[in-house]
């Protein structure tokens, strides 16, 4: 049974929301969702998911609302856009993208239900999700408090750890792609979405070197330079993912515009240096003793050598839950020095000289 209100989950048992009191219903009438007008509509996938309208679209993929015709019931139907459905290798990312999310399942990632082709083009059909995206809450809200942060964080690093658990990296962990199940702005859960940069550890090839994957504001400095990926390295987007949350800024962004001397390419190197080189600023929180503690959470994340960063999130998610509480936190435990970090691939320690030349340059002397 479902809340129409909150859209928590009960079973069926249940009459009333013990949340809200609201009247339970079987389902949902998918004709009260909002979603935009598509050429697609009417069209059905796979003989079952019937595409109701257009949620959002990304480089690669379309998603859209349809309706399971077996049930009636509002599903995310996932699509590669138009363009891409002919290449063989994205095709085969995107079903990489689809065994990632359904190999693990836990209440704080996104479900997936149905995984196939359809006239000679993958699909993925996940929970449709109420609520909204962690960026959308940040664009009214600019900042969280610790308090109302933290709760909706540790849920998110609990459903990235079971994915690490199941040898996934996501490698693009940021605002988007963290949804706040719920009404907006009274969000009861947060699940991590969106595995479309996801690595799985036993796969190698479809991501060659010299491709840069991720969000360059969210990236770790051996995404910068294309080195292999590990749980750390979501580790250091949480971090940016907490830098963002508590202080309404990141430490290393793109300002479009901002200097009419920097071309746009420019631009963009100059932040994918800063995360390979640069030791961020802290983030100033406030100089209560929770302030500094979450402070120092969020820089031993954003370490630069990855052994220099929390070994996995659930040890992460210890220090977080215990930054209202006196005593030692794994945060304050000394670190490899320096903290620079050192390339592992001969890739990766070409561009690595590329990045430290072209700091160097635009800040008129050589690292």
């Amino acid at each position: 049974m479902l809340c129409p209100r909150c859209h928590r989950r009960y079973a069926d048992d249940h009459r009333f929301c013990p949340h809200d009191g609201e009247k339970l219903v079987q389902a949902l009438d998918i004709r009260r969702i909002r979603s935009q007008p598509t050429d697609q509509v009417g069209n059905v996938i796979a003989e079952r998911y019937r595409v109701r309208g257009l949620i959002g679209s990304g480089a690669m993929a379309q998603v859209f609302l349809a309706e399971d015709t077996r049930g009636g019931a509002p599903v995310a139907l996932k699509l590669l856009a138009p363009t891409f459905r002919r290449e063989p290798k994205l095709k085969a990312r995107f079903l990489l993208e689809a065994k990632a999310a359904a190999t693990v399942v836990h209440p704080n990632l996104v479900e997936v239900l149905d995984i196939g082709l359809h006239e000679g083009s993958p699909y993925l059909v996940m929970e449709f999700l109420f609520g909204e995206s962690m960026s959308s809450l940040l664009l009214r809200e600019k900042r969280l408090s610790p308090e109302a942060g933290v709760p909706l964080l540790l849920q998110a690093a609990a459903g990235l750890g079971a994915a690490h658990r199941a040898g996934i990296v996501h490698r693009d962990v940021k605002p988007a792609n963290v949804f706040l199940v719920g009404e907006k702005g009274d969000a009861w859960a947060a699940k991590v979405v969106d595995f479309g940069f996801a690595k799985l550890y036993e796969h190698s090839g479809l991501t060659q070197a010299g491709v840069t994957v991720g969000t360059l504001e969210y990236m770790a400095p051996e995404q910068t330079i294309s080195d292999p990926p590990d749980a750390r390295t979501d580790v250091y987007g949480f971090g940016m993912l907490m830098y963002r949350v508590f202080s309404g800024r990141l430490p290393f962004s793109i300002t479009r515009g901002s200097s009419p001397a920097l071309s746009p390419v420019v631009d963009e190197a100059m932040v994918l240096a800063s995360q390979l080189i640069t030791p961020p600023p802290p983030p100033n929180l406030g100089a209560s003793p929770a302030a500094a503690a979450l402070e120092a959470v969020i820089m031993k994340c954003l370490r630069k050598r990855p052994e220099n960063r929390y070994a996995s999130m659930e040890v992460l998610s210890d220090d977080l839950s215990r930054i209202a509480r006196p005593g030692p936190l794994a945060a304050h435990a000394p670190i490899a020095s320096p903290d620079v970090y050192a390339a592992r691939t001969p890739y990766g320690e070409h561009a690595a000289r590329f990045l430290y030349k072209h700091l160097g340059r635009v800040h008129g002397a050589a690292p």
